[in-house]
């Protein structure tokens, strides 16, 4: 059984994580540092979401925006996804397996590193209901 059963339950954990994790000082200087849009292409359940960042903010969309190509899109289950956002995934080994498909530059992605860790620490802390 799929971890997320339809695009709203999907969209509105990775929504209410990046609400949660924007009030953290760390996120906060990470996000000052980005000027880039990535689309989030999800299967089982069927979504697409956009992250854009730029000038210290940061909007969620969904679906596809279709005034800016994204500059880069990763494409995962949203199982992969959960895994991603928790810390279980071992991300380097899901790109070389193609479990994370990437369409754009991988070095771009690399610049979404320092939110990423973030999210990872907090949303472990908050699934397990203690701090680290």
């Amino acid at each position: 059984m799929a971890i997320f059963e339809a695009p709203d339950q999907l969209y509105s954990y990775i929504s209410e994580l990046f609400e949660e994790i924007a009030t953290l000082p760390e996120a906060q200087a990470a996000l000052k540092s980005l000027n880039l849009r990535v689309q989030f292409n999800y299967t089982q359940p069927d979504c697409t979401m956009t992250l854009t960042a730029a000038n210290g903010e940061w909007t969620i969309a969904r679906g596809i925006c279709d005034d800016t190509d994204p500059d880069v899109e990763l494409t995962m289950t949203g199982d992969v996804a959960y895994k991603f956002w928790t810390g279980e995934l071992n991300v380097m080994g899901a790109l070389t397996t193609r479990e994370i498909g990437v369409i754009g530059s991988l070095g771009k992605v690399m610049r979404l590193a320092p939110l990423i860790k973030t999210a990872v620490r907090y949303n472990r802390e908050r699934e397990t209901g203690c701090d680290s």
